[in-house]
């Protein structure tokens, strides 16, 4: 699974700026490090990601918005998620071929040729449609790296407790943002949370993802990857951005 990202919504790096720390702190990269090489080793993984997310409405200026989604990996081509909040009950299925969208209250569905990676296909997918999936980058092979290079200062800060789990607590900065970081001080060393908030412009805005529920190394049949098509439902096509 070590090239499998694990998430899916353009978050952390989606920021990405033209910082890098220079003196990173050893202790937040040998955890960061630890975290990817365990996830590197798994063949397939299951959680639940809570998400509040801030963004400017037209009419209404800030606002918060909220959702939840079941997420499901199994190995380099295989993805499901259910995602439930704001834009609605949605669905998502992945079998290293296609990807499927489904709008459950709208009985509609799209089907968008991808590579047959999961990682490239989320890549892609993200830049020509604008679809964002819950929690991008924070499971990629490159993730420390990533993170040096799009911060200026990176520092491990100590033990806190949260969600009911002692985690490692680490804060990347630089002029337009503050990351805060949770990592499970435990044998697996999986995310508990993160927090992204911008430091700039009159809108300062938030992104906050809450991991749960994991169950390493599920078995996850072929068929949960494939889209059966509900009864009178329509296909819609999705137009890439200009």
């Amino acid at each position: 699974m070590r090239n499998l990202v694990l998430g899916l919504v353009a978050c952390l790096m989606s920021f990405s700026g033209n910082t890098q720390v220079k003196k990173p702190d050893t202790i937040a990269v040998g955890i960061f490090d630890r975290m990817s090489d365990v996830i590197g080793e798994l063949s397939s993984i299951s959680f639940t990601l809570k998400v509040r997310n801030d963004e400017v409405d037209q009419d209404l200026g800030l606002v918060t918005k909220f959702s939840e989604s079941k997420v499901n990996f199994n190995g380099p081509s295989q993805m499901q998620i259910h995602s439930y909040g704001d834009k609605g009950h949605r669905g998502f299925w992945f079998n290293g071929e296609s990807l499927v969208y489904y709008s459950f209250e709208e009985n509609n569905y799209a089907i968008i040729d991808s590579p047959s990676n999961t990682l490239d296909m989320i890549n892609e997918v993200n830049d020509k449609y604008g679809i964002d999936f819950p929690a991008a980058d924070f499971f990629s092979p490159t993730f420390t790296d990533d993170v040096l290079t799009n911060f200026d200062d990176l520092k491990y800060v100590g033990k806190r407790v949260l969600e009911g789990k002692e985690c490692f607590y680490i804060i990347a900065k630089r002029a337009d943002m503050i990351v805060q970081i949770w990592i499970a001080n435990d044998a697996l060393n999986l995310p508990v949370k993160m927090l992204i908030m911008e430091v700039d412009g009159k809108d300062s805005k938030q992104y906050e993802a809450t991991f749960s529920n994991w169950d390493i190394n599920p078995f996850l049949p072929d068929a949960m990857f494939s889209f059966q098509t509900p009864p009178k439902a329509k296909k819609i096509s999705i137009l890439p951005r200009k």
